[in-house]
């Protein structure tokens, strides 16, 4: 059998085993309300960074300013633990973990200067890879744990079961339950999964859906405004929390494409979710609208061909109905003009 390998250089191997070698005070650091993607990758390099490092007096931790439900279930199993806090205590080494952009982490970004930064991702880069003296990065790639695994396996290091728990659920996460696979998924699941019943990450992964999020899901389909576009139906709409989860059920019920936008009036912060069909990423890419619209906003966004988001900072001169549709507006427009484009 051919393996097909992740795209990771050699030279980026070598400097990750030196990094981590060489640093004992390393920080880990995942994107808002951490998905088992996130956390897999975090428990799989702190694991990997305590093996390298032979220092007895390591401080090596995994942080987040909030963590999904499904990642708590997945944390409490393993036994491992994260520092949920905003503004986190930067260490020597910082890792940006399944995170491409700095709108999406709680930290002091002149502290960060005085760290060595690394990020090891599979979104669309963005320009906080720019400060990065290491960047990991395969857009190709369906999940950062395909990723880590990759690095596990570049470096002949088999990781033990729970920290192959833990990856197996972040590609299943990222890949929908195999649906998004590749066959380097496949592969890679193949070397992870001996002596782990699929049955328990399939169940780690289950969870019922919240009040609040069905409420949210049925608010966003009661508030929908629906376009056209060269045969493609665009869904629009917004409300308070869960804008990725309403995003993805809109195109889920019928739309090709859809924005959600949730405007968070306490924390003075817009929060917009874009998902889109595979026939459609075919021509446009979400994470490059998001991108655009976010600079438009003087935000920061970005994401993959079919989901991306973006945050910015909402002016209170405006009534939240003007920012919503206004930004909804700006969001379709870039979009017209990204799908034309492409004829």
């Amino acid at each position: 059998m051919v393996l097909i390998m992740i795209k990771i250089d050699s030279k980026d191997i070598n400097f990750l085993k030196k990094i981590l070698k060489e640093n004992k005070n390393i920080l880990f650091l995942c994107h808002h309300n951490a998905d088992p993607d996130a956390i897999g990758a975090a428990i799989a390099l702190k694991y990997l960074a305590n093996i390298l490092n032979k220092s007895e007096d390591k401080n090596l931790r995994i942080s987040a300013d909030s963590v999904s439900k499904l990642s708590k279930n997945i944390l409490e199993e393993l036994g491992e633990s994260i520092e949920v806090v905003q503004y986190p205590k930067l260490l020597n080494v910082v890792f940006f973990v399944d995170t491409s952009s700095l709108n999406q982490i709680t930290v002091n970004t002149q502290e960060l200067k005085n760290s060595i930064l690394v990020m090891v991702d599979h979104h669309k880069k963005t320009d906080l890879s720019h400060l990065c003296s290491l960047s990991i990065v395969d857009e190709g790639a369906t999940s950062t744990c395909e990723i880590v695994s990759e690095i596990f396996r570049r470096m002949n290091i088999c990781p033990p079961k729970d920290i192959r728990v833990a990856l197996l659920c972040g590609i299943l996460y990222d890949t929908k339950h195999l649906k998004l696979a590749k066959e380097e998924t496949f592969q890679i699941i193949a070397w992870l999964i001996r002596d782990i019943n699929f049955q328990r990450i399939l169940y780690l992964l289950t969870q019922d859906m919240d009040e609040s999020k069905r409420i949210a899901h049925l608010k966003a389909c009661s508030r929908m405004e629906i376009r056209e576009v060269e045969g493609y139906i665009v869904a629009l709409s917004h409300v308070s929390s869960h804008e990725a989860s309403c995003a993805k059920t809109l195109v889920s019920i019928g739309a090709d494409i859809s924005f959600v936008v949730a405007v968070r009036k306490k924390n003075r912060e817009i929060r917009v979710s874009g998902r889109c069909r595979k026939v459609l990423s075919k021509r446009i890419h979400m994470g490059e609208i998001m991108e655009e619209v976010a600079n438009k906003l003087d935000g920061e966004g970005g994401g993959h061909r079919e989901a991306a988001g973006l945050n910015a900072q909402y002016d209170k001169g405006k009534s939240k109905d003007e920012v919503i549709r206004e930004v909804l507006d700006l969001c379709y427009d870039i979009f017209k003009e990204k799908l034309y484009s492409s004829n």
